[in-house]
C-alpha cells in the first residue's frame, strides 16, 4: 500500500495489468489484516480478493522471502529462486485457480507498478505457440513483466511444495541447457532483457528512484512501456541518502586462519563492537526500509559474545534482512540450537574444501569435520523447529589451493542445501599474499602505447 505519485502501488499494477489484451481477470492473494486496504482497490480494478485469513508462518513461502530479500535480477537467488517466486504458495493458487475459471495463470508480483503490458501479451502469446510447455518465463527485468504457469504445473508444485524458479536453475541431478535458451522463455527487447535495475516499487528507495526519474513523465508514465522505463532510469543517477548494503564487524575473533583471511592485513586486536553503539547505527540504518546488514568483517560474527543480542537489537529498531558469516567452528550444540531458531534470513559459511587436506591447507586448522557436523545439527534442529530460515549458504573461495575440488563441491552442496555461492579470493590491494586463481593488471602496450589488460588464470 505505499503511495506512488498519489496512488497505491497495488491500484498502478492492476491499471497497468488491465490494459494487456491477454488477461481476462485479475485477482488478489492477500492476508485477512490486508484487506481493508485490498477491498478498494479490489472493486475499482474489478478484481478478485481472496484473503487467507491472520497472518501465520509458512515455511516455504518464508524462505523464499527471504532468499528474494538478497537478490536484486530476476534469477539467481538462494535457494534457487526467482523474482517471480515471491509470495508462491502452491496450494493457495490451486484454491484460486477455479475461482476466477483459469487453467492458465500469469502470476505477476502487487508491487509491479510499472508491469508492461505488451511484455504480458508477449508471454501469452508465445505460451500460446508452446502448448506443450508447462511454464513460460522472459528475462525482463524484475517488476516489468511475470510468468505464465498452467493448471498441470501448479498442481505438482502444490503437491511437492516446490516454487517454479526451481526449475529454471541449474540442477546437478538433471543437467540440461540453460532454460533461457528453450521453449519455456518468451523474447524480450534486449534492453529489457540486460538491464541491472529493478522495477518494483517494493521500498521507499525504489519508489523515490522511479519517481525522480520519471518525473518529466507527468500524464503519460501511465502507458511508458518498458524500453521507455529503462530509458528514463539510465539517464537518472540515484542518489540514496542510505546505503542498501551495510557489513558490520561485531568482532575480529576467528578460529581459523585463511589464506585469504583480510586479517592478515588488518591485524586482529581491535576490541569487539559494544551493543550500545550497535544500537545507535541500526536505528539510523532503519530509516531505509530495505536495507541489508551482514554481520562480518575480519572476524566470524557467530563469536561475538553478545551476536544474540545483536541480531534482537537489529530487528528491534526495524531491519529485516540480515545476514551472518561464520565459519561454524568453536561453538556449542546450544549455540547452534539458538541459531536455527534465530530471526536471521542467512548465515553463510565458509567451507571452501571438499577433502580434509584441502580444507587444512586453505583455512589453515583441521577443522572440516567439525564443519559438517555442525551443519548436520543446525539443519536437523531447524527441520525439528519447522522453519526454512536461517538459510545455511556454504561459501567456497575460490584459490589455486582448492581450484581442483570447485565443481564436485558445488554440486555436492546445491544438491544437499539447495544454496551455494562461490566467490573469489582478494589480496585487499596487495596487502596479504594474491591466492587468486585469476588476476588482471593493467601493463603498458597496445596500440598507440597505450594501456592494456591482462589476465592470467
Amino acid at each position: 500500500m505505499r503511495q506512488f505519485r498519489d496512488r497505491p502501488v497495488l491500484w498502478w499494477t492492476l491499471e497497468r495489468l488491465h490494459r494487456a489484451a491477454s488477461i481476462d481477470n485479475t485477482a488478489i492473494l492477500c492476508w485477512e489484516d490486508q484487506l481493508p486496504d485490498v477491498r478498494e482497490i479490489a472493486e475499482e480494478q474489478e478484481a478478485y480478493v481472496l484473503a487467507k485469513g491472520p497472518r501465520c508462518a509458512v515455511p516455504t513461502m518464508d524462505g523464499i522471502t527471504a532468499a528474494r530479500r538478497w537478490a536484486d535480477g530476476w534469477r539467481g537467488g538462494l535457494m534457487q529462486t526467482c523474482e517471480f517466486d515471491r509470495g508462491f504458495h502452491g496450494p493457495w493458487l490451486m484454491e484460486l485457480a477455479p475461482k476466477v475459471s483459469a487453467d492458465t495463470m500469469m502470476l505477476v508480483d502487487p508491487s509491479a507498478g510499472l508491469v508492461d503490458p505488451e511484455l504480458i501479451d508477449a508471454v501469452v502469446r508465445h505460451a500460446e505457440m508452446n502448448p506443450d510447455a508447462p511454464l513460460i518465463f522472459s528475462q525482463a527485468a524484475p517488476g516489468l513483466s511475470g510468468v505464465l504457469l498452467r493448471f498441470d504445473l501448479l498442481k505438482q508444485l502444490a503437491a511437492i511444495k516446490a516454487h517454479p524458479g526451481k526449475f529454471i536453475h541449474y540442477q546437478p541431478q538433471q543437467p540440461c541447457r540453460d532454460p533461457i535458451g528453450e521453449r519455456s522463455c518468451a523474447a524480450v527487447p534486449t534492453p529489457v532483457a540486460r538491464s541491472l535495475r529493478r522495477f518494483t516499487l517494493d521500498s521507499q528507495r525504489q519508489i523515490e528512484r522511479i519517481e525522480r526519474a520519471t518525473l518529466h513523465m507527468n500524464g503519460e508514465l501511465i502507458g511508458t512501456g518498458a524500453e521507455g522505463l529503462i530509458q528514463a532510469l539510465s539517464e537518472s543517477e540515484p542518489v540514496d541518502h542510505l546505503p542498501r548494503e551495510v557489513v558490520l564487524e561485531l568482532t575480529t575473533r576467528r578460529a581459523t586462519r585463511p589464506v585469504f583471511h583480510a586479517g592478515r592485513a588488518t591485524g586482529d586486536g581491535r576490541e569487539d563492537l559494544p551493543l550500545d553503539t550497535a544500537k545507535d547505527l541500526f536505528e539510523q540504518l532503519a530509516e531505509a526500509d530495505d536495507v541489508r546488514l551482514t554481520f562480518g568483517g575480519v572476524g566470524d560474527a557467530l563469536l561475538a559474545p553478545k551476536f544474540f543480542d545483536m541480531v534482537a537489537a537489529a530487528r528491534e529498531a526495524g531491519i529485516c534482512a540480515i545476514h551472518a558469516r561464520t565459519d561454524l567452528l568453536d561453538i556449542t550444540p546450544e549455540f547452534i540450537d539458538r541459531l536455527a531458531a534465530a530471526p536471521v534470513d542467512v548465515v553463510s559459511i565458509q567451507i571452501p574444501a571438499v577433502s580434509a587436506t584441502t580444507y587444512h591447507n586453505v583455512m589453515g586448522v583441521d577443522g572440516l569435520a567439525r564443519v559438517l557436523e555442525n551443519v548436520k545439527t543446525f539443519v536437523e534442529k531447524r527441520w525439528t523447529c519447522g522453519h526454512a530460515i536461517p538459510i545455511l549458504v556454504p561459501v567456497f573461495t575460490k584459490c589455486r589451493e582448492n581450484l581442483a575440488e570447485m565443481e564436485v563441491w558445488y554440486d555436492k552442496w546445491l544438491a544437499a542445501l539447495g544454496s551455494a555461492v562461490i566467490a573469489g579470493a582478494n589480496d585487499y590491494a596487495g596487502q596479504i599474499p594474491d591466492h587468486a586463481v585469476a588476476t588482471c593488471r593493467r601493463r603498458p602496450g597496445g596500440r598507440a602505447g597505450g594501456w592494456r589488460r591482462a589476465c592470467t588464470c
